[in-house]
């Protein structure tokens, strides 16, 4: 295969994979919480200076697992119970006691059982690192997370942080996942929050941007595509003038 073949395939390749990214923002549009994946593009430079060759300069390699952590639009609901973070800050969430999630999806409600939980069902932490459990749904909170309950008792909903982003790897509708080595080392709580009750924060997915680049990346796909199909021509007919001499 020659070196225009394989610069070809990669860019038909990379684009298939930004598709996915796309798509998979597309699909979480409405998502309460949701952070629109990224794919960044990059030339493979250092290989081909490694292998003294220019061949490899024109290969496109696609780099995935970045997230747009930027405000999505808050929404009103008047429901108590339905939180919206604006600013920094992460809600932390647990399945079972090992394992726990990251999110600012604040569409809480209480279960049968009185636990604060998100749509998912994942029960919200305190800040004793212990589910949330309310009387009554009929609770005021404050901006800095302070819940007042009507017996008079008070508790803690903190926000969570991570200096490096990097660490949290996306686990799907909304919910981000941490090793525990990186929680001991890097999570950090949000010294001034800013919760706002009544409120959701919707997803930051802009449907007219995730438009434009699907159709920017299915025209490119499709000319990685020619380009294949002008060099298998050419190959041809390469191996017929050769069969020919």
């Amino acid at each position: 295969m020659s070196s225009g073949q394989y610069s070809a395939l990669s860019g038909a390749l990379s684009r298939l994979k930004l598709m996915d990214s796309i798509s998979d923002n597309l699909a979480n549009n409405k998502t309460v919480g949701f952070k629109k994946s990224q794919v960044a593009f990059e030339a493979r430079l250092a290989e081909a200076r490694n292998l003294g060759s220019d061949a490899a300069l024109s290969l496109t390699k696609a780099k995935e697992g970045f997230t747009d952590y930027g405000q999505g639009p808050l929404i009103r609901t008047g429901v108590q119970t339905h939180l919206a973070i604006d600013g920094e800050g992460f809600f932390k969430v647990q399945q079972d006691e090992d394992t726990v999630f990251y999110t600012r999806q604040g569409n809480f409600h209480l279960d049968d059982a009185g636990y604060m939980i998100n749509g998912a069902g994942l029960k919200v932490l305190g800040e004793d690192g212990k589910p949330i459990v309310l009387d009554n749904p009929d609770v005021l909170i404050d901006e800095n997370g302070n819940m007042m309950l009507e017996s008079g008792e008070t508790k803690k909903l903190p926000l969570y942080r991570f200096d490096d982003p990097s660490v949290m790897k996306r686990k799907g509708g909304g919910l981000f996942t941490v090793t525990k080595e990186d929680i001991q080392d890097y999570e950090k709580r949000v010294e001034n929050p800013n919760i706002i009750q009544g409120q959701i924060e919707d997803s930051n997915v802009n449907m007219m941007q995730e438009m434009g680049k699907m159709i920017e990346a299915m025209r490119a796909f499709e000319a990685c595509q020619k380009m294949l199909k002008n060099y298998n021509n050419l190959a041809e007919k390469a191996i017929q003038v050769g069969k020919i001499g």
